[in-house]
Order: C-alpha cells, then sequence, then structure tokens
C-alpha cells in the first residue's frame, strides 16, 4: 500500500514536471513570436517611408500620409505607434510598440 503511494506521487510529480515545462515553452514561443511582429512591422513602416522618399524626395510628414498614399495599413488597436519626423531628409524615428489591453 505504501509503495503504491509513493508511485502516485512520483508519477504526480513527473506530470506536474512535464505540464511546468509545456506551459514555460508555449510562453517563451508566444513571446518571441510578438517580439517578431512587433519587428516585422516595424520594417514595414520603414520601408513604406524609404519609398516616399526615393519617390517624393522627403520623409512623409506621418504616418496618416504613409496610409493615404502609400497604402501603408496600421492596426491602431493593437500597438501604439511612434514616428517623429526630424528633417525632410532625415530618417524618421519610427517605433511600433504593443498595447495591453
Amino acid at each position: 500500500m505504501k509503495t503504491e503511494k509513493v508511485g502516485i506521487g512520483i508519477s504526480l510529480l513527473i506530470v506536474l514536471v512535464v505540464t511546468v515545462i509545456l506551459f514555460s515553452s508555449i510562453h517563451r514561443d508566444l513571446n518571441q513570436a510578438g517580439e517578431e511582429s512587433l519587428h516585422h512591422i516595424t520594417e514595414a513602416v520603414k520601408r513604406a517611408a524609404v519609398q516616399c522618399y526615393a519617390l517624393e524626395g522627403s520623409y512623409p510628414p506621418d504616418l496618416e500620409y504613409l496610409e493615404e498614399h502609400y497604402g501603408l495599413v496600421l492596426n491602431r488597436d493593437a500597438y501604439f505607434y511612434h514616428y517623429e519626423i526630424i528633417g525632410s531628409n532625415i530618417m524618421p524615428q519610427i517605433g511600433v510598440y504593443r498595447r495591453w489591453n
């Protein structure tokens, strides 16, 4: 009877350890995917700004200009967008940050 309880305890411990490992790896993968999506979104905004500069000779004044004239689609419900123009011929500061709802 005692060995049976020890066996059940060891089995439960193994299940608990496997569950913790599984959840921690899922959490890590989700965080990594989120960071990659932020990087891709930031790069898309930068590409649109550079395309505008190449075609028009100056960087766009704001993100709305890129949306209207270059077809950039921004998800403002999920992300904050930082776009700071420094000069018409200097690459603007661009940042994308996830909103926590």
